[in-house]
């Protein structure tokens, strides 16, 4: 050592100082140490080579020195961060020494040596700035280097060595290409070039990856953050940089993309299964553990059932076991909903040993299980990633449940579509095809006994007397004696209900004891459901569908059997109302009502005035045109009367002669309309003093009690008053107009020819009357006389 050096200490702590002082005068050879205060005048002290600075600032005293010899050095001596020593450094401190270290005063010493004698043209600018920053780059965690210009080392710190696997003298003179492989040093050129080319003048470093090849021949991914160093006269004197390891970094990247790989194999997943698969696979390429099983729940036995595992797992645990909800770690993580973490040693309920785990709940579909044959395998960043895989699958998994449901839905649709396609085909052709009532409801019962889930079809009638439904046509395999059946309408029997409140009645339990639900037990009918064949306000009948399955007609089944209970009421209306148009023997059935609720009873009591209805149309959006005509009574007072009533839509007085009218009147809903829909003719209808007077005619086999009984059934003071059965031959094409032609007159028939023939009823007219009255050879008024007496026979014959 240099001797006669000497040095002030400068700190606040005055013991401190003072030990430090004696310390350098002891460890140091010749060395003289006087001590001050941080802010004692420069004047107080005397001449120094070196100061050691206590103060984690550049103190007063030492500014003070340092105006009158700017190249004092300044040591540094404490305990503190590394952005205290870079701020101390910065401002012109020549080195640092850490206080509390076994040899700090020796190393202290040292450095005092090294910052008097150091000359600035001696050391190079790489290996001046980095022993300047020793104590900082060496609590670095990264590499750090310098390279000359030819590309070999200078300089490295430890954590470079240790990075590396070299030491760092056999490290010191190489070329850079011992860690680096061809490529890499390449890269690294290409980069400098780049750095010290007229492109980017102002650019003196730059990042890029490179694999760092070490000691025993493996490759690490790291960052080199390269700066390129100048000399005092600018001139190129090599390069220094940081290097980090990435690879942890590279591993979280390679996660993340692996994570989102698998998402986007998780939502095309179309079932559980695969899902499980998917996670299974996915928790091995991640985390690069070989053991991992995915067992999903399966609700009906209330287990975990080990649906998917790695090769390795069955490799080395064998078949994993099914577990129930209180066995084993994935059960009780099942249950509890709260994932799990061993790091140490723990037993399975098989018997397994195993170093590391995590369990994890996969929602309400199951659990993922990461298993290793080593201790503390798993850190907070596998463990995130376990809970982010179970959290997809289980997003995965609701969304496959619900895609599978909709699948399973839509095939189930397609299938009754299908069978419901077919049944209405069928059916429909068998009520387009029937002529007789009877061959309606047989041939439905047929189709709907062949069509599943159905296996026995019935109808039953209501009795002409009694309070009963009684079974008239039935299909199907089931054994039922249906002989001598009947249900009663006025009790709880399956059919009852649906009698009398005209809906639609379902019955999952026949459990009644009813002589209909008992028969249907023998025969193991499990569900049933009875369809009323309603038309407007008449029922034809209950039609009962049974079927072997429990709660076989949901909702779909309801709509359709609905509606084909209304197809068949329809047929059956149109049949019975049709038969009249054919009829050559007829009833004719006379009664009257008494009741307000009938617009002909309440007119003519208000009014005292005698109405009869001349003729009844059905519009086309179902209300009914009724053409009354008055005798002797006020006209105006009737109109009023109609127009004032609530049944009334439209009231009109067309015409007025000799104390009687004619009204075009306009009701919604009728008693006439009803009758006509159960296939009566009306011939007179009328109102006097309060009472409605019905006279109509019905085929001789229609059920004349019936009908009676819906009029006596909706109105009260209904009376019979004639009931007559007499013939009404059909009358043919030609008889009609036999009887037309027996009528007119040779002048009345050759005026109709004419103008019929000759175009004069076209639009516009293609002749007009003089033409035709010239043809006759008469005059124009005694030509239209003639052709108004012709057609008022026409009309006659027609509407009368």
């Amino acid at each position: 050592m240099k001797s006669g050096v000497a040095v002030l200490v400068c700190g606040d702590d005055e013991a401190l100082v003072t030990e430090t002082a004696r310390a350098l005068e002891r460890v140091g050879d010749g060395f003289e140490a006087c001590t001050a205060a941080s802010d004692a005048t420069a004047s107080s002290v005397s001449a120094v080579d070196c100061v050691v600075s206590m103060h984690s600032e550049t103190p007063p005293l030492v500014e003070t020195l340092r105006q009158d010899r700017p190249s004092l050095p300044v040591v540094a001596f404490g305990d503190w961060d590394a952005g205290v020593v870079s701020e101390l450094l910065e401002d012109g401190v020549a080195e640092y020494v850490r206080r509390g270290t076994d040899e700090q005063y020796v190393v202290l010493a040292h450095r005092i040596e090294r910052a008097v004698t150091a000359d600035s043209g001696v050391l190079s600018v790489a290996h001046d700035g980095f022993e300047r920053y020793a104590e900082v780059i060496e609590a670095l965690d990264d590499g750090v280097y310098a390279l000359d210009d030819t590309g070999a080392f200078v300089f490295v710190n430890e954590a470079m060595a240790e990075l590396t696997g070299y030491a760092v003298e056999d490290l010191l003179g190489e070329h850079t290409s011992v860690i680096k492989d061809h490529e890499a040093v390449t890269l690294a050129e290409s980069k400098l070039r780049t750095l010290l080319s007229a492109e980017a003048p102002d650019d003196i470093g730059t990042t890029f990856e490179l694999q760092l090849r070490r000691a025993d021949g493996e490759t690490v991914p790291c960052e080199d953050h390269m700066t390129v160093l100048y000399g005092p006269d600018g001139e190129f004197r090599g390069t220094a940089g940081v290097i980090r390891d990435i690879t942890e970094r590279k591993r979280r990247e390679e996660m993340l993309s692996t994570l989102q790989e698998t998402s986007r194999s998780l939502m095309q997943a179309p079932s559980r299964e695969q899902v499980a698969e998917i996670v299974a696979n996915a928790a091995k390429r991640v985390l690069g553990i070989d053991l991992a099983i995915v067992r999903l729940y399966d609700a009906d036995e209330r287990v975990l059932r080990p649906t998917a595992t790695t090769e390795e797992t069955t490799d080395r645990l064998g078949e994993r076991p099914v577990y129930n909800l209180d066995e084993g770690q994935a059960g009780r993580v099942f249950a509890s909903g709260e994932a799990a973490m061993y790091g140490e040693t723990h037993q399975l309920d098989d018997g397994t040993t195993i170093q590391s785990g995590i369990y994890y709940p996969v929602g309400v579909h199951g659990t993922l299980s990461v298993l290793s044959e080593e201790p503390d395998a798993f850190d907070d960043v596998d463990r995130q990633v376990v809970a982010l895989l179970a959290t997809n699958a289980a997003a995965a998994c609701n969304r496959a449940k619900r895609e599978q449901e909709v699948r399973e839905t839509r095939e189930r649709i397609a299938t009754i579509l299908e069978r419901i396609n077919g049944l209405i085909e069928n059916t429909v052709e068998v009520l387009v095809e029937a002529t007789t009532r009877e061959t309606v409801e047989a041939g439905v019962c047929a189709e709907l006994a062949a069509t599943e889930p159905y296996t026995f079809a019935w109808i039953g009638r209501p009795a002409v007397r009694g309070d009963e439904l009684v079974a008239s046509e039935w299909g199907g395999d089931a054994p039922i004696a249906m002989e001598g059946l009947s249900v009663p309408m006025d009790g709880d029997a399956p059919g009852a209900r649906a009698l009398a409140d005209h809906t639609t009645e379902v019955v999952d339990d026949l459990s009644g004891d009813d002589e209909w639900s008992e028969r249907a037990r023998e025969a193991d009918i499990a569900s049933m459901m009875a369809i009323p064949l309603s038309y407007t306000d008449s029922t034809y009948g209950v039609l009962y569908v049974c079927s072997d399955q429990p709660d076989a007609f949901d909702d779909r089944e309801q709509v359709v059997l609905e509606a084909l209970g209304r197809a068949v009421a329809n047929a059956i209306n149109a049949i019975e109302s049709g038969k009249i148009l054919s009829a050559d023997k007829v009833v004719e059935l006379e009664f009257t009502v008494d009741d307000r609720n009938l617009l002909l009873s309440r007119v003519s009591a208000a009014t005292g005035t005698t109405l009869s209805s001349v003729d009844a149309v059905t519009q086309d959006d179902g209300s009914l045109r009724l053409y009354l005509t008055t005798e002797d009574g006020d006209s105006d007072e009737v109109l009023t009367a109609l127009v004032d009533d609530d049944a009334v839509v439209e009231a009109t007085r067309v015409a007025e002669y000799e104390g009687n009218a004619l009204f075009d009147v306009v009701v919604e809903t009728s008693l006439l309309a009803t009758l006509v829909d159960h296939g009566a003719v009306p011939k007179a209808v009328g109102g006097e003093n309060g009472v409605a007077r019905y006279t109509i005619e019905l085929p001789y086999e229609a059920d004349t009690r019936e009908v009676f009984s819906l009029v006596e059934d909706n109105y009260d003071g209904t009376d019979l008053a004639g009931y007559h059965e007499h013939e009404r031959p059909v009358q043919t094409q030609q008889e009609f107009r036999a009887s037309l032609a027996d009528r007119f007159t040779d002048r009345q028939e050759t005026a109709l020819r004419t103008a019929f023939f000759g175009g004069f009823f076209e639009w516009p007219r293609e002749v007009d009357g003089d033409e035709l009255a010239g043809a006759m050879d008469i005059s124009r008024p005694t030509y239209h006389q003639h052709l108004r007496a012709a057609q008022q026979k026409v009309f006659e014959e027609l509407f009368e």
